[in-house]
Formats: C-alpha cells, structure tokens, sequence
C-alpha cells in the first residue's frame, strides 16, 4: 500500500497540519496532540483502509494504523516539516505537549510520550534476557563465560542507564533540552556520585548526601526533568541571546543535578519503591482478587491507550527484584490470542481468517495484540466477555502462584523464561488462553458485528504482522 496516501489521508481528517500541535508514535499508534479534537474527523478515519481503530485518551487523539506506523509516521513528519507535498504545508512538528485538560490526562501524556521511543529498545534488549535464560537452561552457554558477559551487557544496557535515555526522551517530551535531560540522568550514574553510595559522610556544601544507586530508576529522572523544563523557560527568557548556549545548560545542571541528589532523587527512589511495596503487599495479602483484576480489566486500559502508564510502576517493581503486575496483565494477552485462533479456527470469511490467522502467530511470538483487538475483538464484541473471563482466571491464577516478572519483555511464548516460577506461570497464561479458545469455540463470535468494520477489507501489511 501507499504510506505517503495514507499520511496525507490521516493528516487530512485530523484536520490538517494546522491542527496538529505534536505528533510521536509507539509500537502500532500515531499519537496526536491536536489544537482541537473536534475538528478531527473520527468516523471517516476509522472507516479508512488502513486504520484499525481510533482512541482519545490522555489528552492525545491516537490513530491505531499497526505494524508499519513506523513508515506513516515517517510520511507525515514530511509532511509536516514541509515536505514534497504541496497539498499540505505545515511547521515542524513539536515535541512538547501543550494539551489543556485534567492534570492527570496531562501527567499521563507525558509519561506515554517519553517512554513511547524506548519501546523498541526495551522490548528487544527484554527478548535477549530471555533467549540468555533458554541458553543457560539448555546448558548452551555458560552464564560465567566472556560470550555470555558480552549478551548480558547487550541486554541489561536498556535498562541500567535507564535514567539517561528516559531523561533524554522525557525533556524532548517536556519542550526542555534532551541531551541536559540525558546529562542530568547520566551524572546519576557516573562514577564519582556511584563512589558515595554507602557513605555516612557525604556532603553538598555541609548538606547531608543520601547517596543511591539509581540505576534502572524512573521517578527520580522524571522529577528532575519536569523542574528542568520549568528552569530552561526560565532562563531562556532572563539570560542574554548571546551567552545561552553555554549559559543555560551550565545552570540547569548546576541547580538541578545537586537538587535530584538532595531531595528529588531520594524522594522519587521512595516513592517507587513505596508503589513496589504496596503492590507486593496487596498482591501476598490477596494475590487472587489483585490478580482478578487487573487481567480482567487490561484489556480496557489497551483499548483507552493507558496500558504503556503502567510502565514505569513495572519497572520500580523490576528494580526492587520482580515485578507482579506484568504477570497478571499477561494471561489477558494471551486470552486474546486465544480469540483470535478460535476465530481463525472456526470462521468461514477468507477476509477475516486472512486476519485473525497472522494476527493469531505474531501475537504469541511478538506478544502484541492490538490488531486482534481491533480487527477481530472490537468487531465480533460477543468475544469481550470472553477475554474478561478468561484474563480475570488466568490472572487470579498468576496472583496466587505470586509469580513475577524479571526482566522487562511483551507477553509471548518466547519471554516465558523471564518470568518466575516459570511452571506456575505459564499455567496461568496457558489458561488464559486456552479457556477463552475453548469458550469462543463453543458459543461463537458472530452475534453483533459492527456493520462498517464487517465491510471494511483486512489490510495486507496488518495481517501479516501484528505490534502492540
């Protein structure tokens, strides 16, 4: 298909580049901030070939289009910043968001958007753990051996230096200096400050130093960067044109470096390790109720777009040794999947098996599944109840097993070893799969197809490949 047609179609219903105020993209979804959602023709871009669905949550108008948004982001950044096109002219796009809304809608807007371009990252240095746990189980590798030392440092980079990337990432997304972000992120970990940690007697001018390790840490670098943003606005518009250059970032990081150390950075470290304890505690106290619901209610928090806000609390619980909430979260995905072979299985459309077949694969090897539930779930809705059912038993079985997640990794069958007891776990996705496989099977899924999607035709490039 054309991405270059397709960009300019989106870009048209959105309301034009005059409309668009910011535009990032993860792993399926062009993420919008828009000057007026109204104007936004939600309807046609959903009937549009292409486009599995559209979602407006978090202050941001979300155009679900699959596996290749890589390619249509790519035509509608052109687009925007003047490209070929004379059809549409248009500034940059701006990274900073400026959605006017609920202070929630807004914080979330922003935790998306900064760990949007780490997904990919993460996910793939998340799969590398998992293929070192299947070679040091199968006895292939010898987790002592230089070979192995040079794979972990591949995999555990990502998530070590954590604070640096998402410091880059989240001042990009706050309108501030990306590289003083990573900057203020790096000095967290470089070796002077890592020195101090341990030390009763560590000072800033008499002030008592409580030195951390932040290593793999997301409050403290968030904390720090949203009072960047703030002190760089400030600066910009009392310091002289000509010393700024140098001048700003100097002060930035004289001011806001010390104060992540003395106060940010220690109270970010608390609160997520805060969240991690109470997460822990509710999930030992009642791990089947915990579990219950949250692989119950996933598939919602997907839908409305919120699922990557779980992110950071996921990986506080990774650094305090294991995660329960992606162990919960993951019998939904899998009940997905589920749908999507007994729909493959059962279904007589060429169109939809067409769909749900690739969709059914790359979802257990890829663990994304936002075309199932767009292209398949979202259409056949009868198949809703059955993901809650089947999420819900699965995760109640994962929240009494206490079973934990160890590195961060997509729900499939290939991230299975960084999951721990790995027996236990994969007992709960396997009935989360199986059972909403068994119950799709047996009460069908064809009861009130929505009539646009029924005549919609499957997209080639979604069906052969699906990313969440």
């Amino acid at each position: 298909m054309s991405y270059s047609g397709l960009a300019k179609t989106i870009l048209q219903l959105v309301g034009g580049a005059e409309n668009v105020d910011a535009l990032v993209h993860c792993a399926t979804r062009l993420r919008f901030t828009l000057h007026d959602n109204g104007v936004a023709k939600k309807a046609e871009l959903q009937k549009l070939d292409g486009v599995l669905s559209v979602v407006e949550s978090g202050g941001q108008f979300q155009v679900i289009v699959g596996s290749h948004v890589s390619h249509v982001y790519k035509e509608l950044t052109s687009l925007l910043s003047g490209g070929s096109s004379a059809a549409v002219s248009s500034s940059a796009p701006r990274s900073e968001s400026k959605t006017k809304g609920p202070l929630a809608a807004r914080i979330f807007e922003v935790v998306s958007g900064s760990f949007s371009p780490l997904i990919g990252a993460m996910a793939g240095a998340g799969m590398i753990k998992a293929l070192l746990a299947v070679l040091v189980m199968l006895k292939w590798i010898d987790p002592a051996s230089s070979s192995y030392l040079v794979l972990a440092a591949a995999a555990n980079s990502v998530f070590y230096f954590l604070p640096v990337l998402l410091g880059i990432s989240a001042a990009t997304k706050m309108g501030a200096n990306g590289y003083v972000g990573g900057a203020i992120g790096a000095a967290l970990l470089e070796p002077n400050f890592t020195g101090l940690i341990g030390s009763h007697t560590a000072t800033f001018f008499g002030i008592p130093v409580v030195a951390i390790n932040y290593a793999s840490t997301v409050f403290p670098v968030f904390i720090a960067v949203a009072i960047l943003a703030v002190l760089e606005k400030f600066l910009k518009r009392v310091c002289p044109h000509n010393i700024q250059m140098f001048m700003v970032p100097m002060l930035c990081l004289l001011v806001v470096v010390p104060m992540t150390v003395l106060a940010f950075g220690p109270f970010g470290v608390y609160v997520g390790d805060l969240i991690a304890a109470g997460i822990n505690w509710l999930s030992a106290h009642s791990g089947i109720l915990t579990g219950a619901a949250i692989g119950g209610s996933m598939m919602f928090l997907v839908v409305l777009g919120l699922h990557w806000g779980i992110v950071p609390i996921i990986i506080a619980n990774l650094g305090a040794g294991g995660d329960p909430i992606a162990a919960m979260w993951a019998p939904a995905t899998f009940a997905q999947m589920g749908v999507a072979l007994a729909i493959f299985l059962r279904s007589k459309d060429v169109n939809v098996k067409a769909l749900a077949g690739p969709a059914t694969v790359t979802g257990l090897l890829a663990g994304v599944t936002e075309p199932i539930i767009y292209g398949l779930i979202m259409r056949f809705r009868r198949t809703i109840p059955i993901v809650v059912i089947a999420g819900a038993i699965g995760g109640a079985l994962n929240g009494a097993f206490q079973a934990k997640l160890t590195a961060f990794a997509f729900h499939s069958l290939l991230s299975i070893p960084v999951f721990t007891p790995v027996l236990q776990y994969a007992i709960g996705i396997g009935t989360g799969f199986g059972l909403a496989l068994l119950l799709t099977l047996m009460f069908g899924f064809e009861n009130r197809p929505v009539k646009a999607d029924s005549q919609r035709k499957p997209m080639a490039t979604t069906a052969a490949v699906a990313t969440n």
